[in-house]
């Protein structure tokens, strides 16, 4: 069970997105906006930049919790109803640019300074004939008049995210700082061999199964029990130990300390 919080979640997948054009020129209009959120959203070739927010909530599940608008000011006025607007930024909150101009979410903030990353923005230093064309990162000093205010959901999860709210009605302690850094992979350590023995059940066999698929060496012929050791196990990693160039009786398809470690099974 993944148990990052969803605030998180949601800015790593956010943070994955990569920074670059995503519309089409044409010189009688300039940049078209018809993008893939655009589509996902049901409303293409529009202004985008509420859109891809809204879109980033909902490929990660959170939809529920924010409104499915196309309008920075429409939006603002939902969550100064619902008492989750703040003129503090918080990690994943929608911000009000020049009020309503614009829209981005915090991926960082400090005394200073708020860090944004959103759609149908222009790279920094970059001139867009007054369009948008992409996704990309920016920063602002947090106390210019064009920051207005921001949105600030309530996950499901009742986590807060860091926040420079002193008084966050989601319960938060306020920070002076947060940025966001990748999180650090975390892989199950080699167990011992005994462990692998036909029967046992755990979910680290259930991790070592998804990885095995993979890296290509999905060799099971069934996708129930997948957290239960036995033949489809010992077929697919013999087949990882062959791919790491093992033969013979070293690729038995029991795992040793040096193929587990290059299997990299993230903790379930």
């Amino acid at each position: 069970m993944d148990t990052t919080p969803q605030w998180r979640q949601l800015t790593d997948h956010l943070m994955d997105v990569p920074e670059k054009i995503y519309e089409r020129w044409e010189d009688s209009v300039g940049w078209d906006n018809r993008t893939t959120w655009g589509r996902q959203f049901g409303e293409d070739g529009v202004s985008w930049c509420v859109i891809f927010n809204w879109c980033m909530y909902n490929e990660t599940g959170l939809a529920g919790i924010v409104p499915k608008v196309d309008n920075v000011d429409v939006f603002s006025a939902w969550a100064k109803k619902r008492n989750q607007w703040s003129d503090y930024p918080s990690i994943a909150s929608w911000v009000n640019f020049g009020d309503g101009a614009h829209t981005e979410i915090i991926i960082g903030f400090d005394t200073d300074t708020v860090y944004t990353k959103g759609g149908n923005s222009i790279k920094t230093g970059a001139a867009d004939n007054g369009q948008g064309n992409g996704v990309w990162r920016h920063a602002h000093p947090r106390r210019s008049s064009y920051v207005t205010g921001y949105f600030a959901p309530s996950f499901p999860d009742s986590q807060c995210p860091p926040t420079a709210d002193p008084h966050d009605p989601r319960g938060g302690t306020a920070s002076a700082s947060w940025r966001w850094t990748p999180s650090d992979p975390v892989y199950v350590p080699f167990p011992g061999a005994d462990f692998f023995v036909l029967g046992r059940q755990s979910p680290i066999i259930a991790a070592m199964h998804t990885r095995l698929a993979a890296v290509g060496c999905d060799r099971y012929q069934s996708t129930a029990n997948q957290d239960v050791w036995g033949a489809g196990d010992i077929t697919s990693y013999a087949a990882w130990q062959r791919k790491l160039g093992y033969a013979d009786s070293e690729a038995d398809g029991v795992p040793g300390p040096i193929s587990w470690e290059r299997l990299q099974v993230p903790v379930p």
